[in-house]
């Protein structure tokens, strides 16, 4: 149904002047959120769209993993926007089946689980006296000892902010898990886009008489589809081919050339076959090292590479299918603590009924944080499984007789890293690429920068309204007072 009313509005479309765009032909590369919206978008346009996805499926991230009834996320993916206009896509996508889900997220610190956003006095509790006494002095000293502290690394951020008692219990821990390089080493922008706690006054004030506004960064519910966060590449999916648009998986790009006028760009199949495309335009979301190799040596794209310095995170997801009904009642779970193995959990369950076979059943989606090359990286899927479920058995979560089946899963180029000094690069890069105009990049890994999953439909509607001034909607600017630390 809601296929059949994106093709009527397709072809109602073509009775629309678009400008001389319309029924360009558009190769996008990479089939993630950001790829798929903007296939999508642009067919509705009048456009000609061609996607080239490298896996065995679209989706990317964003997809859901499903075996024997159970249903993960690659990391969980929550879905909240202020930007209405943002929301009414996501509702014109799936119709019923968005679920709207309450929001509950512990972190475990000092061996206990504290609500997370932070709270006071809950947060400083947990601590002695002497040590809730040292956070709240660092934090009142800091706005004179640090006051002429640079924004430069994110250690140097928080510090400033918070002082370097709160720094080391509540920022530094976590935030090295994730990203494998110390604080110092990371990117003062990380923090200033992310981070959303609120000044300790006003969480005290909080705490002794609650504001009738609730602070952006405690966000109580979000939106969630039934059946997975994968539904939504596949509605996507679906309304590209309805709409006359071509997908090729298993399908790696060989080389993207630019003409006098547009792109040729080479493609090979699964089975060793190739295909040349033509393009008038290209959307690029895959990572930028990736579309620099594919550009010909002599226009400079190697020059750019032996330069090249940016790095992206990856992750392994452990999803565990449990014979119990429930671990926790949770949203998100955070275990900043480095002799843990994993740094984030959430349970299906919680977020839909629809994630197991039974109610008898729960399940598990761990992330842990490793990229390639590292120990824990090349670590067997058994050895993994056990590690976790000793840990977890330790902190009194789940044992090794609760497990029923479990899946490994490794995925590259997850989450781009600010490391300290990477702006230049990321300029250099963006201004070698920007001298095709009709070369546009799209999304958390094409653009380099991360973005929520609402984040990176605002960034497609943006590219939509660029390529077409005269009909396209306007879109807000990015929300970013919703960001979080974690």
């Amino acid at each position: 149904m809601i296929a059949a009313k994106v093709l009527r509005d397709a072809i109602d479309s073509e009775t629309v002047c678009f400008g001389t765009r319309a029924r360009q032909n558009f190769v996008i590369l990479g089939g993630g959120l950001a790829g798929l919206a903007a296939a999508q978008e642009l067919l509705k346009r009048g456009c000609k769209v061609t996607l080239i996805e490298q896996g065995a499926e679209v989706g990317g991230l964003a997809r859901t993993f499903e075996q024997d009834g159970f249903r993960f996320d690659i990391g969980g993916h929550r879905f909240h926007s202020n930007n209405p206009t943002v929301v009414q896509w996501l509702k014109d996508l799936l119709g019923k089946d968005l679920r709207v889900v309450p929001r509950t997220s512990h972190i475990y610190l000092n061996q206990q689980f504290v609500n997370y956003p932070i709270q006071l006095p809950g947060a400083l509790s947990i601590f002695s006296p002497l040590k809730a006494a040292q956070m709240v002095f660092s934090y009142l000293v800091t706005k004179f000892t640090e006051k002429t502290r640079q924004d430069i690394s994110f250690e140097d951020w928080v510090i400033k902010r918070y002082g370097r008692a709160l720094y080391e219990v509540f920022f530094r821990p976590y935030t090295e898990k994730v990203w494998g390089i110390a604080c110092d080493q990371l990117s003062a922008t990380w923090a200033s886009q992310r981070i959303g706690i609120p000044s300790l006054w006003r969480m005290v004030k909080q705490a002794i008489a609650p504001a009738k506004e609730t602070p952006a960064t405690a966000i109580s519910e979000f939106y969630y589809p039934r059946a997975g966060f994968g539904m939504i590449p596949d509605a996507l999916r679906r309304n590209i081919l309805a709409m006359g648009g071509t997908i090729h998986t298993h399908t790696s790009l060989l080389s993207c050339t630019p003409l006098t006028q547009g792109f040729e760009v080479n493609v090979r199949h699964q089975d060793g076959t190739t295909l040349t495309l033509k393009a008038d335009q290209i959307v690029s979301t895959i990572p930028l090292n990736s579309l620099l190799q594919a550009i010909p040596e002599e226009l400079g794209s190697q020059e750019i590479l032996q330069s090249y310095n940016l790095e992206y995170r990856d992750i392994i997801c452990l999803f565990v299918a449990l014979k119990r009904p429930q671990v926790s009642q949770d949203s998100w779970t955070y275990f900043p603590m480095k002799d843990l193995i994993f740094g984030r959990t959430h349970e299906p369950k919680n977020w839909s009924p629809e994630m197991v076979p039974s109610n008898d059943y729960t399940s598990l989606a761990i992330e842990i944080f490793s990229s390639r090359g590292e120990p824990t990286w090349e670590m067997s899927d058994d050895a993994i499984l056990d590690k976790v479920i000793e840990q977890m058995h330790q902190i009194g979560w789940i044992s090794k007789a609760d497990v029923h089946k479990s899946w490994v899963l490794r995925v590259p180029y997850a989450y781009p890293v600010y490391r300290v000094g990477y702006e230049p690069t990321l300029s250099k890069v963006k201004d070698y690429l920007n001298q095709w105009d009709n070369l546009h990049l799209a999304g958390r890994t094409g653009s380099f920068h991360y973005m929520n999953s609402d984040g990176v439909i605002e960034d497609v509607f943006r590219l939509i309204e660029k390529l077409f001034p005269e009909g396209a909607a306007q879109v807000q600017p990015l929300s970013t007072a919703a960001g979080r630390w974690m």
